[in-house]
């Protein structure tokens, strides 16, 4: 059967026609379903005081109940906000899509609304009605209100009721790599494409009206030469394993190749995902057809029984979920690391450098992974938060007798599965990794480290927590001891301290997980540098590792750090060696010398237990009694050797043992608790790739390692920034905008102070960006 489209031909996105009453007016933030990441806001001048805004990637707004008398054309009159070029699609009932290109002047967040117009068609009766971000932009504009209106213009072709329904791989919600390619021949002249499975790729068509239930059969139309599996999942229901047809000729050729299988559909909305299978990448798709069907199967089990959703969720919303040390048990009136760390919190917000954030705490004592999992549905998704911080431990896991190996092994399996659980319905998960307990045993500690190590490496924030309490055996130190499970108030703030304070900023701006980068050296030698590198952790440090790879041979100051007694410094002595000066006039000498090779140099310090080690190549060199609080680091300075070049600067807020310290000497990536990761390459030496918000500085050189902070790092406002909004520079001038591999990707003149930097032309990520009249460098988020 012919398959009818629509084209922005039949948009007619005409503004100024005359007025006239509206048929239907349906305001944004009343919609049946608003799916996250879009959310309602308050705005004076919008309709109602109010508008839907982040309406990005996920999103969408959907009406369930919108009657008309009569079937026919009808104009859809959007009310939107936004500063520059925008997309979205409107659907109505299961017909074909009609796309919307909007081109807004005002600034975000700002009245009035402009208007645009495209022409709909609808039934007599009950309609439904769509609103979704085209999958290739950066997102949708703020939506205020939709007019239905009669309209004069040529009536719209009258669409196909009813079976096959046919849905278009690029207006499905898009994630991990895939994208929308042209290509003259495929329905609609497009199809997906770059189905990669190391980055979690998948394809989801959501809001899928069914008039009853049943097994359906679903067509799938790809281009796959090799003919490569792809999971399916209708609802909540077990996946369904399919290898496609194999198509003829080569990728991204025509002609594509049909496969069937047969689905269960349930009566009303349904949602209709496509996974790669966790060996392969997936195929090319380029739409799918539901058909009736003679054919009979039983209806499948569900895979996840989840109870009844939450009306809305609590965007700036984090539960805290694990057993007793995280609901606080040891601290004075239970106020725990969780407590603690919402203080902190609601700090940042006061000094507006921090996000409005809310938490809740529903740990209960004695959890052990299986238990969370066990009412994980009850408690979790019933708290109505985005966010999830597990706090489990491996002591727990060992009650009832089971030996801690495997323990480890339950915990491992247990705490992957509550990971998957929240990804899976949109909660992002942040973990606390497995911490002290005075049962510990050598054997105990060893299992401990190697678990821990192995957390630090998934792709999950997580926190150091054994780093901040540990005695060098796995077991408490005994001035922060309540008993051998739990801290007391001091322990409790000595974990609350690992945890990254803006990692939740980090994470709302849409910072990803790092990935370790190989990278170009950046000089700080004093032969050729003026300026060194310089950062101030974003909240009291406690205990702290600060890692480096550097290559020099003269005598010179490597890196230094201040505290309130002084000075500490990692040198290279008259001798060649390795040294740490510690500001209380003890030091540590290494027998490894630098000989213009590249050395991995780590200084950790654990506050609580009063230990400082110094580590070159993952080889501990000696270490030294002290209790450090430092509060601000830096690389190279007046006193540098003549040549310096450096790379890879670690910055965790924990200690750190010597698996750790090893694994990162060997090029692995550690996460937990790690404020500050600069690659350092030449290009972009100021880049952070932590989640974290916090920046690194360039810094003129003066007498001493460390200067006073008279930043050559320009400050954006705001940032991170929403694309497509404008940020302030504070000053003019010529602006060169780089990607973080160096790219020159933009040039924007600024003639005074008051004008200020687009990112219309940009996408979600981070840039460097030079001002060429004042040769400051900054760092910019967008997301």
């Amino acid at each position: 059967m012919k398959k009818v489209k629509f084209s922005l031909f039949f948009l007619l996105s005409v503004f100024g026609l005359c007025a006239q009453s509206p048929i239907l007016v349906l305001e944004a933030e009343n919609a049946d379903s608003i799916h996250s990441p879009a959310r309602v806001k308050s705005g004076d001048g919008f309709s109602n005081g109010k508008y839907v805004g982040g309406n990005d990637r996920g999103s969408y707004l959907f009406f369930h109940n919108v009657k008309m008398e009569k079937a026919g054309t009808y104009e859809f009159k959007t009310y939107f906000n936004c500063n520059g070029v925008r997309r979205f699609t409107v659907k109505g009932n299961n017909y074909p899509e009609v796309e919307c290109t909007v081109n807004g002047t005002a600034k975000w967040g700002t009245p009035p609304a402009e208007t645009a117009k495209v022409l709909i068609y609808l039934a007599a009766g009950t309609n439904t009605i769509k609103i979704t971000p085209y999958p290739t932009t950066s997102g949708g504009p703020n939506l205020d209100k939709f007019e239905i209106l009669e309209t004069s213009e040529s009536p719209l072709p009258v669409p196909q009721e009813g079976f096959p329904i046919t849905l278009e791989a690029e207006y499905a919600h898009l994630y991990g790599d895939l994208k929308v390619k042209n290509l003259e021949g495929m329905s609609n002249g497009r199809y997906v494409g770059d189905f990669n499975n190391k980055n979690n790729s998948y394809l989801q068509f959501t809001c899928v009206d069914i008039p009853e239930e049943g097994p359906y059969e679903l067509k799938i139309f790809t281009n796959d030469p090799t003919g490569r599996p792809l999971d399916i999942q209708i609802n909540n229901y077990a996946k369904t394993y399919i290898n496609v047809n194999k198509s003829e000729g080569k990728w991204d050729q025509l002609p594509t190749a049909e496969t069937s299988v047969l689905i269960w559909l349930d009566k009303g909305l349904n949602t209709i995902s496509f996974t790669e299978s966790c060996r392969y990448d997936g195929p090319n798709i380029d739409k799918i057809e539901i058909h009736e069907t003679d054919q009979t199967m039983e209806k499948p089990d569900i895979e996840k029984p989840y109870p009844e959703s939450c009306k809305e969720i609590d965007e700036y919303k984090i539960s805290f979920m694990g057993s007793s040390v995280c609901y606080g048990t040891g601290a004075t009136n239970d106020y725990g690391y969780a407590y603690i760390y919402t203080d902190l919190l609601k700090q940042r917000k006061q000094e507006n450098i921090g996000k409005d954030w809310t938490t809740s705490n529903i740990s209960i004592g004695g959890n052990t992974t299986q238990m969370v999992l066990d009412r994980w549905e009850r408690d979790l998704l019933r708290d109505c938060g985005r966010y999830v911080f597990y706090g489990l431990s491996l002591g727990n896991e060992r009650n009832n007798g089971t030996q801690t190996d495997q323990a480890a092994k339950n915990y491992e399996k247990g705490m992957k599965q509550l990971i998957r659980q929240a990804d899976s319905v949109g909660i992002v998960p942040v973990m606390a990794s497995n911490y002290a307990n005075g049962g510990f045993n050598e054997s105990d500690y060893e299992i401990l480290k190697n678990l821990n190590l192995t957390i630090q490496q998934w792709e999950v924030p997580s926190v150091n927590m054994l780093g901040a309490v540990d005695d060098g055996a796995g077991r408490w130190v005994k001035a922060i001891e309540s008993d051998g499970a739990h801290p007391n108030s001091d322990g409790h703030r000595e974990m609350s301290y690992a945890i990254v304070p803006s990692l939740f900023d980090a994470l709302d701006a849409g910072k990803t997980i790092p990935q370790r980068q190989e990278s170009t050296a950046y000089a700080l030698g004093k032969a050729s540098a003026t300026q060194h590198i310089e950062f101030v952790p974003e909240n009291i440090v406690h205990p702290f590792t600060l890692s480096f790879e550097v290559k020099a041979s003269s005598a010179g100051t490597l890196a230094s750090f201040e505290t309130e007694n002084g000075t500490g410094n990692i040198k290279i002595d008259e001798n060649g060696n390795i040294v740490y000066e510690s500001p209380s006039d003890g030091q540590i000498t290494s027998t490894t010398s630098a000989n213009d090779e590249w050395l991995c140099i780590s200084l950790t310090h654990y506050y609580a237990w009063g230990m400082t080690q110094l580590y070159v190549n993952g080889v501990k060199c000696g270490e030294l009694s002290e209790k450090l609080v430092a509060t601000k680091f830096a690389l190279g300075g007046s006193n540098a050797p003549d040549k310096a070049d450096y790379r890879q600067l670690f910055f965790w807020r924990s200690g750190m043992n010597d698996k750790e310290i090893a694994a990162v000497a060997e090029g692995k990536m550690l996460r937990s608790s790690l404020e500050i990761y600069a690659p350092l390459s030449n290009e972009s030496p100021l880049l952070n790739l932590a989640q974290s918000t916090n920046t690194l500085a360039l810094v003129e050189n003066t007498t001493s390692g460390i200067a006073s902070l008279k930043e050559r790092c320009m400050l954006f406002s705001p940032n991170p920034v929403k694309q497509g909004e404008r940020v302030n520079a504070g000053c003019s001038g010529i602006f060169e905008i780089y990607s973080v591999n160096g790219m020159l990707l933009d040039r924007q003149t600024l003639r005074n102070e008051s004008e200020t930097i687009s990112t219309d032309a940009l996408t979600a990520g981070t840039y460097v960006i030079h001002s060429n009249d004042t040769g400051k460098i900054g760092l910019l988020v967008i997301y």
